[in-house]
């Protein structure tokens, strides 16, 4: 095939996830109560709540922040203060979504989620959400609208957003230091926070990475076909003014529909997050699958997309975004973008890994654990199919990850 065809496609693909299927109208749960298709389907009232009002319905105190950045964005914290039993938590665990995630991530599997682990064991929770994400769309002078708002990667979530998350959430608390646990993009933004941000980063406690990803040279996901493209991207996105990685609100909503109503079709639910992060069907929870695609893809900036794709494209080195020889050399002196310095990551960090990882390969996972200086551990999930997304929707996460992880943070001080 050649590459005209195959750009053509992307193009296609591009367009499908910004417009989506015309003519869908389908909410998820509200049509199912209202119209009465399925009688015998487990109501699920998550389905129609946001963040505070899902941490609420559990039991839990709820609480809402909002932290500028020093570029302006808005971002919202979601707080879960306290247990169950209205104990008040004590040190301060900031929990960090992946690549298109939200908040929600963290409480999305019940009881069982890790939000909610951690709270009950007495930590002071903070969920974070990423700039451009459904929660953090706010900025003190730029529109939505505009493309100067979409102008970022992860490279601004690791020297924006987290300095200025953690700094509220120090002074907020009367802490000196916190917990960070981040899955995914979580952790690339903490490697890109530490290596540049020494002195801030000092305030970490213990930062523990689920699937953890910087160097990308073993990806197994399919997306890799995608990053010799990422500079043909690039430029259709900017002409044609796809600044917002986001796919259309119909089309989810017809997933998120699809999922819940037709057991059927649930294994092409299931198959849309296979693909992507590697096929692991016993531990997937099929019944929050409607509940999943209703938060997410909770949206990014394309950059932030093709940041990725450009390290996966140059043999998954680590390192900041490429405007191209000539942008380089205005921005960073150079024709070529300067690699992150992983040397330079001075807090303790544990690395969590499955080996069916599609997205962070164990081999690039060992390899980065390597050459981080204050690694305290490598743990290698005792599950062989444990795959990208099992992190945070496996059923078994809560005894495989979430209990090693309460072992690791140590009691809550006072």
């Amino acid at each position: 095939m050649d590459r005209k065809k195959i750009l053509t496609g992307i193009v296609c693909v591009f367009f499908l996830s910004f417009h989506g299927v015309q003519g869908v109208q389908l909410s998820t749960q509200s049509s199912i109560k209202e119209n009465g298709i399925v009688q015998n389907i487990k109501y699920n009232p998550d389905l129609e709540l946001n963040v505070p009002q899902i941490i609420a319905r559990h039991g839990y105190p709820s609480e809402t922040h909002i932290v500028s950045t020093e570029d302006g964005y808005l971002l919202t914290l979601h707080r879960i203060s306290g247990s169950k039993n209205g104990t008040l938590g004590h040190t301060p665990v900031f929990l960090q979504h992946g690549l298109l995630g939200s908040s929600g991530d963290w409480i999305i599997n019940g009881n069982r989620s890790l939000g909610f682990v951690l709270a009950d064991a007495g930590y002071d929770v903070w969920l974070g959400n990423a700039r451009g994400n459904t929660y953090s769309k706010g900025h003190i002078s730029l529109s939505v609208k505009s493309p100067q708002f979409w102008n970022f990667s992860w490279h601004e979530m690791g020297t924006k957003d987290l300095p200025a998350c953690f700094s509220y959430i120090m002074k907020k608390t009367n802490q000196q230091s916190l917990h960070y646990i981040g899955h995914s993009m979580g952790t690339t933004m903490f490697f890109v926070f530490a290596s540049t941000m020494s002195d801030m980063a000092k305030h970490i406690k213990l930062m523990i990475a689920l699937a953890p990803v910087a160097n990308m040279t073993h990806i197994k996901s399919p997306i890799r076909y995608l990053a010799p493209f990422s500079y043909d991207i690039q430029w259709i996105s900017k002409y044609i003014g796809l600044n917002q990685f986001l796919p259309s609100d119909k089309l989810l909503k017809f997933l998120a529909y699809d999922c819940e109503i037709l057991n059927i079709d649930k294994a092409v639910c299931e198959n849309i997050l296979f693909v992507i992060s590697g096929f692991d069907k016993k531990e997937l929870n099929q019944d929050i699958l409607p509940l999943i695609f209703t938060m997410l893809p909770a949206g990014t900036s394309t950059k932030t997309v093709l940041h990725y794709a450009q390290e996966i494209k140059n043999n998954g080195i680590f390192r900041k975004y490429d405007y191209g020889a000539e942008e380089n050399l205005k921005i960073y002196g150079q024709t070529v973008p300067p690699k992150y310095n992983i040397s330079n990551i001075k807090p303790e960090v544990y690395f969590m890994y499955g080996m069916n990882d599609w997205l962070a390969s164990y081999i690039d996972v060992e390899i980065l654990a390597k050459n981080v200086p204050n690694l305290q551990g490598l743990y290698k999930v005792p599950m062989d199919s444990f795959n990208h997304i099992d992190f945070i929707f496996g059923k078994d996460a809560d005894t495989l990850i979430y209990q090693p992880i309460l072992k690791l943070l140590g009691s809550p001080s006072l």
